[in-house]
């Protein structure tokens, strides 16, 4: 908004109004709530955080060619407490991009009831 000041000799002194740097506040902001929610997803999600990070390790790679997910039971637990055997998954991803390198990233679950015999 533009601010008219009268002066002594009656004359009109137009000042603009000061900038404040909103925008860069905002940028801040947004950054931050990003940062947040990357962090959130790596603790919580870290299978999908992985399918990010593929998609950018693909852009550098050449692009993505394949990909195969195996699950499969590693392990059977007794854990104090709880009754009957605890199967612990496992995940195992692998990304072959263009260029012919592969990464492999294993994912282990917590140990969940099963019916399977150990």
């Amino acid at each position: 908004m533009v601010k008219s000041v009268p002066m002594r000799d009656h004359s009109v002194v137009i000042k603009p109004k000061r900038q404040r740097g909103v925008g860069a506040v905002v940028l801040l902001v947004l950054l931050l709530v990003l940062s947040i929610a990357g962090l959130g997803a790596g603790f919580f999600a870290p299978a999908s955080l992985s399918l990010a990070q593929e998609q950018v390790l693909g852009l550098l790679h050449g692009g993505i060619v394949a990909t195969d997910e195996q699950t499969f039971v590693d392990a059977c637990v007794s854990v104090a407490g709880m009754q009957g055997p605890q199967a612990v998954t496992r995940t195992i991803r692998t990304t072959t991009f263009r260029d012919g390198t592969t990464l492999t990233v294993a994912f282990t679950s917590r140990p969940t009831p099963t019916i399977t015999q150990c």
